[in-house]
């Protein structure tokens, strides 16, 4: 009886032991992006492909919902013209020059038609976290938002509208 119990014990771990090593021995699974990941992916495919170029972004209306299409809109009529607008920095890359390295592209949140998307990279070296709110519209991704995460933090919304809490790490004059 104890030689039964003590050869089921060893051809149990006998099992276990086996299928650990075809575990090593396979490949990892990767897992598929989703839909938002490569959306938001897309777009720093123009910054990394070729940097001699100013990148080319799919028109305002592919890439922006309606709500954030609309800010940016009022934001650039009430522009004198040879002016800039409030917004004054290419929000994708934190700044008015890039040179992208490390880029990873992350789905931190999705829940039926929204999702959050962070892109993280350096930019000349230095760390930049882009939080990207996204919204379905016609079936659709579309950025309803960005956010820089890391200070200087803003949001591009409330820079849009002149918040006064578009930059909350800016010292108060």
């Amino acid at each position: 009886m104890r030689l039964a119990a003590g050869l089921a014990v060893l051809l149990a771990l006998g099992a276990v032991a086996a299928c650990g090593q075809d575990d090593e021995e396979a490949p990892a699974k990767q897992e598929t992006p989703s839909e938002a990941v490569i959306f938001v992916s897309r777009i720093y495919e123009a910054y990394t492909d070729n940097k001699d170029d100013d990148p080319v972004q799919p028109e305002g209306s592919e890439i922006y919902s309606k709500r954030l299409q609309a800010l940016l809109d009022k934001d650039a009529a009430e522009t004198q013209e040879g002016e800039v607008g409030r917004l004054d920095f290419d929000p994708f890359v934190d700044g008015q020059d890039w040179e992208i390295g490390g880029l990873k592209v992350k789905e931190v949140y999705r829940s039926g038609g929204e999702a959050r998307v962070r892109a993280d990279f350096a930019n000349f070296g230095k760390p930049r976290s882009i939080l990207f709110s996204l919204v379905r519209e016609g079936g659709e991704w579309r950025i309803d938002d960005i956010a820089e995460t890391l200070p200087p933090r803003w949001t591009l919304s409330k820079i849009l509208t002149g918040a006064p809490d578009a930059f909350p790490d800016a010292k108060q004059e």
